[in-house]
Order: C-alpha cells, then structure tokens, then sequence
C-alpha cells in the first residue's frame, strides 16, 4: 500500500510541476515549441507539427512523462543499496521512456491521419 501511495503522489507532483511550467504558461508553451522533445517526435515518428495542438500534446507528454518517473521511482524503493537502486533505475527508466514514447508518437500519428 505504501509503494501505491509513493506512486500517485510522485505522479501528482511531478505532472503539477510540469503543468504548471509548461503547459499552463504562455512562455513555457512556446519553448515547448522548440523543445528537443518535440523535435524528437517530430523525427522519430514523422508528426506534422504545423497540425499539432502543442497544448495537447504537451499534456499528454506531461503525463507519460509523470508516469516514467513515479514508476521508475516505485520500482527503486524496493532495493536497499544505492549502487542497485542506481542500476535499475537506469535499467527501467531508458526502455520505460522507449514504449512510452513509442506508444504517444503511434497514438499522434494515428490520429494525425483522421
């Protein structure tokens, strides 16, 4: 039970910062714009970002966003030592953003093409 609240609440806070620096402000939208984020997606997955909604989009990345990092945070709480907490952190974290990724940019795609 502890390990679920640890999640939501690194999920909460990290989406809330992320929230509030970026999508909800002006500027940070705009630098979101010329972000290597959406550069990424843009190469990666062939997104036409001339059609995007940058708010959208940049909620919906702020999400899997949360959700890499509150999980990646969880899965290390159950190791002790801080050499393994560091080793699979990195272990979860690289092919975590992966699919993620993967899954946001087939899913902007998909609905690109409608």
């Amino acid at each position: 039970m502890d390990k679920i609240l640890l999640f939501l609440i690194c999920f909460i806070i990290v989406y809330l910062v992320y929230y509030l620096v970026i999508v909800s402000r002006k500027k940070g939208l705009e630098a979101f714009k010329q972000g290597k984020q959406l550069l990424f997606f843009k190469n990666a997955y062939n997104l036409d970002i001339q059609h995007l909604n940058y708010k959208k989009f940049a909620n919906s990345l702020a999400l899997v966003n949360a959700f890499i990092i509150a999980f990646t945070v969880t899965a290390i709480e159950f190791f002790d030592s801080y050499i393994v907490k560091l080793l699979v952190g990195f272990v979860i974290l690289i092919p975590l953003i992966l699919i993620c990724y993967y899954i946001l940019g087939k899913v902007y795609k998909k609905k690109e093409g409608k």
